[in-house]
C-alpha cells in the first residue's frame, strides 16, 4: 500500500482533545506571495505583473521564432495561458477576500 500524501495548501493537521486528527486552514503560502506581488506591480505600473509577464512571453516567443529557434519559440509560446490561470486565481482570492 502507498502512504497518505500531504499536499502543500497550507492546512496543518491539529489534533483535539479527544485524541483526532483535524485540519485548519490556513492560506496558501504561494498565492498569498503571488497576490501580493500582483498588488504593488499593479500600484507601480498600473498593470498587472501577469499582464507583463503574458505580454514579454508572447514577444520572446515571436522573437525567438524568427530567429530560428522554432522550438524554443513554441516553448515559451506556451507561457502566457499560465500567467492567465495564475492572474484568475489571484482575482478569485480578491473577490472571495
Amino acid at each position: 500500500m502507498s502512504a497518505p500524501q500531504r499536499t502543500m495548501t497550507g492546512t496543518q493537521p491539529e489534533t483535539n482533545e479527544n485524541g483526532g486528527i483535524q485540519t485548519s486552514a490556513k492560506r496558501d503560502v504561494a498565492e498569498t506571495m503571488l497576490k501580493t506581488l500582483d498588488k504593488t506591480t499593479e500600484k507601480a505600473t498600473g498593470v498587472s505583473l501577469f499582464h507583463i509577464l503574458t505580454l514579454g512571453a508572447i514577444g520572446a516567443s515571436i522573437a525567438l521564432f524568427l530567429s530560428g529557434k522554432q522550438k524554443a519559440g513554441i516553448f515559451v509560446g506556451l507561457w502566457p495561458p499560465t500567467f492567465q490561470a495564475l492572474k484568475a486565481v489571484v482575482d478569485k482570492g480578491n473577490q472571495a477576500a
